[in-house]
């Protein structure tokens, strides 16, 4: 990242928070610092947690996704205090057990603080689990809008989705752009693509790099984000946001498929029924039809008032600092 060959993005902001007062550091769950495949890899993934508060004896606050155990393990042995940033832990409570559902709601609640990306998402997190509001916030996804800048290339102006959640709606967005005269590039997990009849005017690729997502980015016309409706099992209820976030930094029209969380991060006219080709269609080719486009310099806009890791650090110091305390 100091290179310049990634984006910040993946540090959460970690490496703004010296800026506002805050030391950072990262930390690597010791049970997998070395591959051992198989069975014992997939229990030592879920076992990760449990020896976490005393790995982390000398930090002042830990900020992690890590929910399942640690922030109850953390309190009962007298740990750090634990901020849990949450990327999609409503979507995992719906569809748990009933017992896993409990030791999840008093896991969070062991919790010093929980950060959630979207006012819903908040709302939801704290109905389900029981939480205290006042120790529940919503900050949303940064990302790294220095490397994510917009820049000219040449080219035809193409149609992007990118993502691999488990709620990406593929097979809406093919269908959509099937009969879009444009050319279409789908950026996806070889898991997304089963079954899905990509259209003749569409391109896939799986695994890219950062530089060659940035430079998808700069090339395409408009970003296209479709996806299940709020309640779908699998995935995240947080699915879309740095894709869209991304796309937003590189001042790309954006069009996503209506979901509650996104209402913190899109305006209406950017989103769209879920399970609806034709109006998903429409949207596109009112985006395409657009010239000169005023929504690319809206979306950077955006990007760099709300949605920069700078911004995210800002927001967290304050959190960490009263969870310290």
């Amino acid at each position: 990242m100091r290179a310049g060959r990634e984006p910040d993005t993946p540090l959460l902001g970690l490496n703004h928070l010296p800026a506002f007062g805050v030391a950072a550091d990262v930390h690597d769950p010791r049970l997998l610092r070395r591959k051992r495949g198989g069975r014992l890899e997939r229990f030592l993934w879920s076992a990760r947690e449990l020896p976490l508060p005393w790995e982390l004896w000398w930090a002042d606050v830990v900020f992690t996704p890590l929910a399942n155990f640690f922030p109850l393990a953390a309190r009962l042995h007298g740990a750090p205090p634990v901020v849990v940033v949450n990327y999609g832990l409503v979507t995992i409570y719906d569809r748990s057990s009933r017992a896993r559902q409990k030791l999840l709601a008093r896991s969070l609640r062991s919790a010093a603080a929980v950060i959630c990306l979207g006012t819903s998402q908040r709302h939801d997190t704290i109905e389900r689990c029981g939480l205290v509001p006042e120790r529940v916030h919503t900050l949303p996804v940064g990302v790294d809008v220095d490397w994510f800048e917009p820049r000219e290339v040449s080219g035809e102006p193409y149609v992007l989705t990118v993502g691999k959640d488990l709620a990406r709606d593929l097979r809406t967005f093919a269908e959509a752009v099937a009969a879009i005269d444009a050319p279409v590039e789908i950026v996806a997990h070889p898991r997304n693509l089963a079954d899905l009849v990509v259209p003749a005017n569409a391109r896939v690729r799986s695994f890219v790099s950062a530089p060659e997502l940035r430079d998808l980015y700069a090339g395409a016309a408009c970003v296209v984000v479709a996806q299940q409706p709020d309640g779908y099992p699998y995935g995240s209820e947080g699915g879309g946001l740095t894709t869209i976030c991304e796309a937003m930094a590189m001042a790309k029209p954006v069009v996503a498929t209506d979901r509650a969380i996104l209402h913190d991060y899109l305006e209406d006219d950017e989103l769209v029924p879920p399970g609806d080709p034709a109006a998903l269609r429409a949207a596109i080719e009112r985006v395409l039809a657009d010239k000169p486009n005023e929504r690319g310099p809206r979306s950077r806009g955006r990007a760099e008032q709300r949605h920069s890791t700078r911004h995210f650090a800002e927001k967290l110091a304050p959190i960490l600092r009263v969870a310290a305390t």
